[in-house]
This record gives structure tokens, C-alpha cells and sequence, in this order.
């Protein structure tokens, strides 16, 4: 909440320039659009689509209200590269089943189109509200952009803030990714966030949040990664989506949710296996609290908690840990977390990716053929261990040898990087070996009884390969 209303904080600040500012109403839309219309003659509505299937209930009262009032709707599309909607209808009515498959139907559709020149501020005229007071005595209108406390968010102990939201600060982080990426090109790579992940630099280099919020135009970001490929290559060969794939992936999970309202559950999500996890609230209270004996996972918890953000390989091992991978518990557990802790957090993405790794959804069929082993995943990110000893003070003296798996470590070694394991740092909840064993098992055991029962398998299944399987998680190819 924070992140936003910096956001706004800084939209209104570009409007005082120029003798504006951004009024903030509280209430329900339409509500507040009857007060306004009797005030005032109502001719065009413009709104940016949410095309995210739980809001499609708000924004379609409120385009019921200007049809019977005769207010001209104009809704955008700037969230997305494609409408969602667009691409389910080319594609017969129903979303591509593949990440391969969508990329073909949004080949068929084209291009996205180019970002559109920035609004000239000098040429707005704005309504000065404060001359209204008939008006502003039926609206709750804040005089200034409020505080998240003012909105009933309190603070959180230890929340220690990295990004500060606003477009002219995105600016700064999206030019810098941009020359980034150049470079990478002159190098002859791409997607250089994935091919070197720095999971400790501060402020990270991705542009997430600012692509959340709206403060970098998704297709601005598009189109400047694809721009500076053909400056580089002489577009021989013209960029692909390969070289955008994050974004891309992006727009896939939106479409797969465009219609969908129960997207973000297990029970009632067409596309959904039901797989019975277990129920285990000191597993799951572990896991949240950054316990689990794991440095690697209790690393990225206390980070996620801490700075609401982490990196994707993060992510990653966190969300098959809580799974399929060790806990075997719910992937809702996870994507309720994300949605509170991560400021990039979408709730198309956030649940897709859940269902990805806990292989409910996209994944092969309730596959555990690949296990993130929490006790080494990292190591090949960061062999030395900073991370963790960033996040994880406790273990901050003990050697790289020992810092992901610091219980082999001798009873001096501990002793001498002053932290005992089981008594200043938990011994691991589970181990991993066993678990993962006994959770494949349980993987392989459901496939039986799905074949023998002759239960349909969702249709939105499967990877489109192998590769598109490596590439997700971050494995290097030989793993």
C-alpha cells in the first residue's frame, strides 16, 4: 500500500506543476460517480482495463451506471500488451493451453502496439474541487494523499523499504535496465536478469513493481528491449519474444485468469488439480515465520517479510518447498502470503506460478520429477553464501562450506561461528531426502488413481517442453 500511494503521491506532485492535483475519493465507484454526476455533465469515463477476472464485478457496475446515464466509456488497454479477452476470442473462445500455443495465437493477433506520447500536462484543464462544496459535503475526499495508517494499514515491525513507487523514480530504474539489456546484446546474451540472477542486489534490477502499478508502461518496457536488440543486431536477426520471454509469460497468466474467478483457489478452479495436501499449522507457522531450519528458504522469508521482494530463483525454491517439494502443504498457503508481503505481487501471475510449481496447473500432471533441494539450490547463485548471511545473521560466522546445510557442521565449527544449531538457529523441520522421496511417492500414487478412476486431467497442462520446464525454474541446462 505504501508503494501505491507513492505512486499517487508522486502523480500529484507532476499535476501541482502544472495547477492541478489528484483528488482521492473514498467509496464505492458508482456511488461516487452518482454524487459527481449531479454536479457536474458527465460525457466520457476513461479507465485502463483490470483485466484480472476478480475485478470484473466493480468495473462492470460502473460501465452499467455511464450506459444508463449516457456517459461514453472508454476503456484502455495499458496494463497488458494484448486485451486478454482479444486473445481468448482468437483462439476460439478458450485461453491457449500452452505458453508455446500463446505465443502463436498472439503471433496471429500482431504486434503489440508502441506506448503513446506522454500526456502533455500543460494543455489538462483541471477541476478544482474545493470550489464545490455542495459536492464535497456528500464525498469523503482526502486534502492530501493519505498515509497507509490512515487507511487502517499499520506498519509491520521490521518492514524495511528498498523501492519508493512513483514514475519519475521507475524512470531511473528503467533506464538503467535498459542499458543493462544493451549491453547484454552487445555481449551476444539476453534476459541478463536470468542468465547472471544477483539474488542480493539492492534495489533489485527488476522493474515489476513499477510495471504493477503503472508507473512504467508495459509496452514501453517492450518496446524498448526489442528496440535496443535491432540497434545492436541491425535486426538481423529481428528480436522474438524470446529476448521478452519474463513478459510474455507475463500476459500468458493474465489470459489464463481473463475469465476465471476462482483462478487464485484450488477447489473451484476449472484448471486446477485437487490434490489433497495436508493440513499442519506448525509446518505452515515454521514456514511464515522464517524457521525452518533451511537458510536458503528462511533467507528468502525474512527478505520477502522484510523488503517485499525477492528474487524469481527465490521465489522459486519457496514456493516448492511449501508444496510439492518438502511441506506438501497447500499452494494457497503461498500465493495468500505473496499477495500480502510482495508490492509486484499480481494475483494472475502470483497464482499461476504457484500451480506451475506445486504442479496443479501449466506443469506436467502431478509431476515431482524435479525436487529443488533447499540445501543446495542456491549455492550455484551464490556459492558463498552472502545471502543468507544477510538475512540469516545467526549464521553470519559460519563457513561457505557449511552455510546451507549448517547442522553437518562440527559441534566446534558451530561453537566458533557462535551458533549452535538447535539451540540458536532450529534444526531442519524436515529432511529433504525423505520428504521429497515420500512426496513423489504420494505424486505418483494420485497419477494411478487419476488414470484407474478415469478423472479428466485439466486441460491447462503441460509444458511445451523440456526446456520451457529449466528455463522457469532458473536450472541450468545439465541439471
Amino acid at each position: 500500500m505504501a508503494f501505491l500511494l507513492e505512486c499517487l503521491e508522486d502523480l500529484d506532485t507532476q499535476f501541482w506543476y502544472h495547477g492541478g492535483k489528484l483528488n482521492l475519493v473514498e467509496g464505492d465507484p458508482v456511488e461516487v460517480l452518482r454524487k459527481i454526476s449531479k454536479h457536474f455533465s458527465i460525457d466520457k469515463l476513461c479507465f485502463d482495463q483490470d483485466c484480472e477476472s476478480i475485478w470484473h464485478k466493480r468495473d462492470d457496475a460502473v460501465k452499467n451506471f455511464c450506459r444508463t446515464h449516457g456517459i461514453t466509456v472508454e476503456e484502455s488497454i495499458g496494463a497488458t500488451l494484448w486485451d486478454p479477452l482479444e486473445i481468448i476470442e482468437a483462439n476460439g473462445g478458450s485461453p491457449p493451453l500452452t505458453y508455446s500455443q500463446f505465443c502463436q495465437v498472439t503471433d496471429g493477433i500482431g504486434q503489440p502496439r508502441r506506448p503513446v506520447a506522454d500526456a502533455q500536462l500543460t494543455d489538462v484543464q483541471f477541476v478544482e474541487l474545493e470550489s464545490f462544496e455542495n459536492l464535497l459535503s456528500e464525498l469523503t475526499v482526502f486534502p492530501n494523499i493519505p498515509t497507509p495508517q490512515m487507511l487502517g494499514i499499520e506498519k509491520e515491525n521490521g518492514i524495511d523499504k528498498i523501492y519508493r513507487g512513483g514514475e519519475r523514480e521507475a524512470l531511473k530504474y528503467f533506464y538503467r535496465r535498459i542499458k543493462h539489456e544493451r549491453e547484454s546484446f552487445l555481449e551476444g546474451a539476453f534476459l541478463p536478469n536470468r542468465l547472471e540472477p544477483d539474488i542480493l542486489v539492492n534495489p533489485p534490477k527488476s522493474l515489476s513493481p513499477d510495471i504493477k502499478f503503472g508507473c512504467i508502461s508495459v509496452k514501453k518496457f517492450y518496446w524498448a528491449v526489442l528496440d535496443a536488440w535491432d540497434e545492436v543486431n541491425d535486426d538481423h536477426p529481428p528480436g522474438s519474444y524470446k529476448i521478452v520471454s519474463q513478459l510474455i509469460w507475463r500476459e500468458f497468466f493474465y489470459a489464463m485468469s481473463a475469465n476465471n474467478p476462482f483462478y487464485g483457489e484450488m477447489t473451484r478452479n476449472p484448471i486446477c488439480i485437487n490434490i489433497p495436501w495436508c493440513e499442519n499449522d506448525d509446518y505452515l507457522n515454521l514456514f511464515l515465520g522464517g524457521q525452518t531450519g533451511y537458510p536458503f528458504i528462511d533467507a528468502g522469508i525474512r527478505q520477502l517479510k522484510k523488503e517485499g521482494w525477492v528474487h524469481h530463483i527465490i521465489r522459486n525454491a519457496l514456493s516448492m518447498f511449501l508444496t510439492r517439494g518438502d511441506l506438501w502443504l497447500s499452494w494457497e498457503h503461498g500465493l495468500n502470503m505473496f499477495l500480502k508481503y510482495l508490492i509486484d505481487a499480481d494475483w494472475s501471475v502470483c497464482a499461476g506460478n504457484w500451480m506451475w510449481v506445486s504442479s496443479s496447473a501449466f506443469e506436467k500432471s502431478l509431476n515431482a520429477s524435479v525436487s529443488l533441494d533447499p540445501g543446495v539450490y542456491g549455492s550455484h547463485v551464490d556459492p558463498e553464501g552472502e545471502y543468507i548471511r544477510k538475512y540469516v545473521p545467526e549464521l553470519m560466522k559460519f563457513p561457505a562450506k557449511y552455510i546451507y546445510e549448517p547442522w553437518k557442521a562440527s559441534a566446534a565449527i558451530q561453537e566458533k561461528a557462535d551458533c549452535v544449531i538447535g539451540t540458536d538457529y532450529p534444526v531442519p523441520m524436515v529432511v529433504h531426502q525423505e520428504a521429497s522421496v515420500r512426496n513423489r511417492k504420494m505424486m505418483e500414487e494420485l497419477q494411478e488413481i487419476h488414470r484407474n478412476s478415469g478423472l479428466e486431467e485439466p486441460s491447462h497442462i503441460k509444458p511445451s517442453d523440456e526446456m520451457e520446464i529449466k528455463n522457469f525454474f532458473g536450472l541450468p541446462v545439465s541439471f
